[in-house]
């Protein structure tokens, strides 16, 4: 097979394999075994790992682990008898909890993902 080249005189075949890609199919395959055993590793380790979120100033607490699974809500008497704002305050932080969550679990992920990727 004729090799192609750019303009600047690169090889465009991928025979030579190019800096950081994998000569072969089989090396590829092994790093995405490899990546897949770490996210699935990083999901057991993130169904343990506690994150929570306070709101007005305190009165409301929710605790939940990074596998989005609720631990505990702890909440001021006080602002339980204000059924309005004891609503407002949890919808506020169940959306604060989960962005915190969501945060967490991209940033893991992509950590793995960047150190797999042979294009980085």
């Amino acid at each position: 097979m004729k090799k192609l080249r750019s303009f600047g005189g690169r090889n465009l075949t991928g025979a030579s394999g190019g800096p950081g890609i994998p000569k072969n199919f089989a090396e590829l395959q092994r790093l995405q075994q490899k990546m897949e055993e770490e996210l699935k590793a990083l999901e057991e380790q993130l169904a343990s790992e506690e994150v929570s979120v306070e709101v007005g100033g305190g009165a409301l607490k929710i605790i939940a682990t990074c596998d989005r699974k609720v631990k505990d809500i702890q909440y001021d008497e006080d602002v339980y008898q204000d059924r309005e704002m004891f609503k407002d305050l949890l919808m506020v932080a169940i959306s604060e909890l989960w962005e915190k969550v969501d945060k967490i679990r991209e940033e893991r992920t992509n950590e793995i993902i960047l150190k797999y990727n042979p294009l980085a």
